[in-house]
């Protein structure tokens, strides 16, 4: 499903995907391969998951001025352009939820590839 509030995510996916292939065909080991890339996407989703908490939870405090968006990162992700016309607490809290998902499951893949990487040496 792609949702157009986060498409920053899809762009940085994208340019990691770029750079998992140009980085395998330089070490041919895709066991590290796929570590660091899962490594550094984990570092950077984290990152924006914190960012839009933020901006989540400076939304629900009440302002006579109306909601904004809060830090710089939140900007980039959200954005003001076409995708995301109008900001609204439902907006945030749905691309703070979607963020937190994806930082989830890239920990749990960064835990079973640690997993095997540990399970790998004592073989």
């Amino acid at each position: 499903m792609f949702n157009p509030e986060l498409y920053f995510y899809y762009i940085l996916l994208i340019i990691f995907s770029i750079f998992t292939y140009l980085f395998y065909r330089r070490t041919k080991d895709l066991f590290k391969t796929l570590l660091i890339t899962i490594t550094v996407l984990f570092f950077v989703s984290v990152v924006c998951s914190i960012s839009l908490a933020l901006n989540y939870y400076q939304s629900l405090k009440p302002s006579t001025e109306g909601i904004g968006i809060s830090n710089v990162v939140s900007y980039w992700l959200i954005g003001e352009d076409a995708w995301a016309p109008v900001w609204t607490i439902q907006l945030f809290k749905k691309a703070y939820s979607v963020s937190l998902w994806i930082t989830l499951i890239l920990l749990s893949f960064l835990i079973i590839l640690l997993f095997m990487k540990k399970t790998k040496r004592k073989i």
